[in-house]
C-alpha cells in the first residue's frame, strides 16, 4: 500500500471524528523549516479505538490537521511513545502520526518516520464517574508523500477527553 493511501486512510478516520462538542485543543506547526511552515489551531478530539487497539488524537481545520494513533497496550499511561511506522505490528507501545497541511491551494501530507509523542494522562472523577483527560506533545519528521521533502511536525494536544464513540484503528497491508 502506498504512503499516500495510508495518509488518506488516516485522514478519513479523522474526518469521521468530530461530531459534538469538544473541550480539547490542538496547536500545530507543520512544514519544511521554521520559516517555511504552516501554523494552525483547532478543536481536538480523543477517541478510543474499537477492539482495544489504542486511542486516536485528532484535530483539523481548513485542510490542516494532525492525527495520532496511540498504541499504549492495555491502558493509556503517561510517558514517551516512539513514532512507529504504520505497518509496525510487532512493537507493543508507540504512536503512528500523520499530518496534512495546505500551502496556498495545494495539499501536502506526511506520515512521520521519526520522533516521539509525550503523553500526560490524568484520571479524575467527575459527575459521571471516572474521567480521563489527555494532553500530548508531538515532535518528529517524515518524507512528504508527493514532493519527497522532509517535513517537520510539532503539535500540542491539550485537555482532550474521550468521545462517546470509538474509531476504527488498524494497519492494513
Amino acid at each position: 500500500m502506498s504512503r499516500s493511501a495510508v495518509l488518506l486512510g488516516l485522514v478519513v478516520v479523522a474526518c469521521r471524528a468530530a461530531t459534538g462538542d469538544t473541550d480539547g485543543h490542538l496547536s500545530a506547526r507543520v512544514g519544511y523549516s521554521p520559516r517555511d511552515s504552516v501554523r494552525f489551531e483547532t478543536p481536538a478530539w480523543l477517541r478510543r479505538c474499537g477492539g482495544a487497539r489504542g486511542f486516536v488524537l485528532e484535530g483539523e481545520v481548513r485542510g490542516n490537521g494532525v492525527l495520532v494513533w496511540l498504541r499504549p497496550g492495555d491502558s493509556l499511561p503517561s510517558g514517551r511513545y516512539p513514532v512507529l511506522t504504520r505497518g509496525d505490528t510487532l512493537t507493543p507501545r508507540g504512536a503512528v502520526v500523520a499530518a496534512r497541511f495546505m500551502t496556498r491551494d495545494i495539499a501536502h501530507g506526511v506520515v512521520l518516520d521519526s520522533g516521539w509523542v509525550t503523553v500526560k494522562a490524568n484520571r479524575g472523577t467527575g459527575v459521571e464517574g471516572e474521567r480521563l483527560q489527555v494532553s500530548a506533545e508531538v515532535g518528529g519528521a517524515g518524507l512528504e508523500i508527493a514532493g519527497g521533502r522532509r517535513v517537520r511536525v510539532e503539535a500540542e494536544f491539550d485537555q482532550t477527553t474521550p468521545a462517546a464513540d470509538s474509531a476504527r484503528c488498524e494497519a492494513r497491508p
